[in-house]
């Protein structure tokens, strides 16, 4: 009975605030803007709406194949916003040795990006029953709670705003998505090898995740380290074979340009981009598509210090150390602050557009289910006040709010509420501080 009760608290509590997302998208579809639904729909039908990853990353393999350097071209000249380094467009360069036309590439990228999102589902299902499994000693579930975790599943990722919106951009970010979703769940049930080898796959596209890899070194995650190493090493040879080194050079001053100037665009929920729609004279309604926001000497400084106390926070911050359970084993906590390192980096981007967040997905799931199992055993104020945070997080991580991005909340101060994102993520990484420290505490008490 124990064992019912515990997963009905996490199927209410989940299921609780995936069908606040699903009402307040209805209302919003019948008396609002209805983007969600719309967006939902459109992917569904595996229609093309939007190329935001995969035209760049087309246009910078056809220069390559014209003998151009790739970022003096498309992104300094051309003023592309092409921010990926120069391994991810190999596939494009060989799609295009093929004879594979513009259309045929895009539909298979969409078709590609669809498919990894059916993997969440997968993924998401069976990371709810390892995380009980690892926490509570489950061992066996009722049909009816596995048809349960299948619907969170299926309509959590089709629910996730930050998911269905890259997909619906043409977004690189979903295959990411996975990429870290598979990673988080590796690394809970012990197969850190291949763990460490997914991050490393995400971090070819997103250099800044390459940070796990100095987490795993401070942490002593050896497995993490080799996996990492074992796809760096080879992806660094072919890419410096393939590319060059003066491509690298190039893109490393690409960063640095957009490290340097930023995005005022109101989806850019990082600090800097909060930061420019405060003090800087931009739109923050206007996307401008072959320019950055202008620089700001102030705004710099701000993000420069932040990133790095926010990256140091992830890197030393580990009520864990030392901490292991009767079986010799690391607590679930452990994971948690993996989570933590992958928030940190996210939040840490000069430039971290909401769709970006959709690597939360995962990290959530495991934590209600956590929690669920805590608020039957014990509910202590402190657990209370986790599930709060979590919750409101959530909430405000999962969802996409229109009505905020319209001109009366555009100017400063009141554009502050356009970081509702930013906000979200501050709210969980408060939240999973204090459900390591909980774990810990109660690891130590039992």
């Amino acid at each position: 009975m124990r064992v019912n009760r515990s997963v009905l608290l996490f199927i209410c509590l989940i299921g609780g605030l995936i069908t606040f997302g699903v009402v307040y998208d209805v209302i919003d579809y019948f008396w609002g803007d209805g983007w969600a639904v719309d967006e939902l729909g459109t992917i569904l039908q595996l229609i093309i709406v939007d190329d935001d990853s995969w035209w760049p990353m087309y246009n910078a393999a056809n220069v390559r194949l014209h003998g151009d350097g790739i970022y003096q071209t498309v992104f300094f000249e051309d003023g592309m916003k092409f921010q990926y380094p120069p391994l991810s467009i190999l596939p494009f360069v060989i799609f295009i040795k093929l004879g594979m036309g513009w259309e045929t590439i895009r539909e298979v990228m969409n078709f590609i990006s669809f498919v990894a999102m059916l993997f969440i589902i997968g993924s998401i299902y069976y990371l709810i029953i390892s995380v009980f499994k690892k926490f509570s000693n489950i061992e066996n579930f009722d049909w009816k709670y596995k048809i349960s975790f299948l619907l969170i599943s299926i309509i959590g990722t089709f629910g996730f705003d930050a998911i269905v919106k890259a997909q619906y951009l043409g977004q690189i970010q979903v295959i990411l998505d996975l990429c870290i979703c598979l990673a988080f769940l590796l690394f809970l049930i012990n197969r850190k090898y291949f763990s460490g080898a997914c991050l490393a796959l995400a971090a070819l596209v997103k250099p800044q995740i390459t940070l796990l890899l100095v987490w795993a070194i401070i942490r002593k995650e050896r497995e993490v380290m080799v996996g990492m190493i074992a796809i760096f090493i080879p992806a660094g040879a072919i890419s410096l074979y393939g590319f060059g080194f003066l491509e690298h050079v190039h893109y490393l001053e690409s960063l640095s340009l957009m490290g340097k100037h930023g995005e005022a665009y109101w989806p850019n929920q990082s600090i800097n981009g909060l930061l420019h729609r405060l003090i800087s004279d931009v739109d923050p309604l206007s996307f401008p598509v072959n320019s950055y926001a202008p620089y700001n000497p102030v705004v710099y400084g701000f993000t420069v210090v932040t990133t790095v106390m926010l990256i140091l926070l992830g890197l030393f911050y580990r009520p864990e150390s030392g901490r292991v359970n009767p079986q010799g084993r690391m607590p679930i906590s452990s994971s948690f602050d993996m989570a933590t390192m992958l928030l940190l980096v996210t939040m840490a981007s000069p430039i971290a557009w909401y769709h970006h967040y959709g690597i939360l997905w995962p990290i959530f799931v495991a934590v209600f289910v956590v929690i669920a199992c805590q608020l039957y055993l014990r509910r202590d104020l402190l657990t209370v006040v986790t599930t709060i945070l979590f919750s409101l997080s959530f909430m405000l991580l999962s969802n996409r709010f229109p009505v905020l991005a319209k001109e009366q909340f555009a100017s400063s101060p009141i554009n502050l509420i356009q970081s509702y994102y930013l906000f979200g993520a501050f709210l969980m990484l408060a939240a999973l501080f204090m459900l390591r420290r909980n774990l810990i505490a109660k690891s130590a008490v039992d």
